[in-house]
C-alpha cells in the first residue's frame, strides 16, 4: 500500500520534474555561453589583439578565436576555443517576438552584425544580444559595448533580469 501511494505521488510530480529539467538545461547552456564570452574578452585584453566569437545559429554552435593578424577571419594558425554546441532541447531563438526593453528578436536569435562579436584589447565590443530557447522558456544574453559586461535575462511571462 505504501509503495502504491508513493508511486502515485511520483507520477504526479513528473510534469514538474520535466519543467525543472528544462529550466536547468537552459540556464546551464546560457551560463556556458556567457563563460565563453567572458573568456574571449579576457583573452583579448591579455593578448592585446581582438578576439571574435562567431555564431552558427542553424547548427547551434559558436567558436571563439584570437584574430592575431587582424583580418577578421579564423585562420588555421590562430588560437581557437571551440566550436561549442548547444545541448539537448536548447536552441538559438526566443519564445516571444520581443526581448528585454521591447527590442525585436531576430529570427535566428543573434542580434550581432554578421552573427559575430569582436572584443578589442580594451575589452570593448560591438553591441548585441543572443537569445536561447527551450520548450517553454527563453533567455537573453546581452553584451554591453563600452565595457564588454555580460547581462542575462529570463523570460517566462515577462523578462526578468538575473543577478
Amino acid at each position: 500500500m505504501v509503495l502504491f501511494i508513493a508511486s502515485i505521488l511520483a507520477v504526479m510530480a513528473l510534469p514538474d520534474l520535466g519543467s525543472l529539467l528544462s529550466r536547468k538545461s537552459l540556464s546551464s547552456q546560457a551560463d556556458k555561453l556567457a563563460l565563453a564570452l567572458h573568456r574571449a574578452r579576457d583573452l583579448a585584453m591579455e593578448q592585446g589583439h581582438d578576439w571574435k566569437v562567431v555564431f552558427q545559429p542553424a547548427a547551434g554552435t559558436w567558436t571563439c578565436f584570437g584574430d592575431a593578424d587582424g583580418d577578421s577571419e579564423m585562420d588555421d594558425t590562430e588560437q581557437r576555443l571551440g566550436p561549442d554546441r548547444l545541448d539537448g532541447k536548447v536552441s538559438f531563438g526566443c519564445t516571444t517576438g520581443t526581448g528585454p526593453n521591447g527590442t525585436t528578436v531576430p529570427e535566428d536569435g543573434i542580434s550581432f552584425v554578421n552573427n559575430r562579436i569582436s572584443f578589442s584589447s580594451l575589452g570593448c565590443c560591438n553591441a548585441g544580444s543572443i537569445y536561447l530557447r527551450s520548450e517553454d522558456r527563453s533567455m537573453a544574453i546581452r553584451v554591453l559595448p563600452a565595457s564588454g559586461v555580460v547581462r542575462m535575462w529570463e523570460y517566462r511571462d515577462t523578462w526578468e533580469a538575473l543577478p
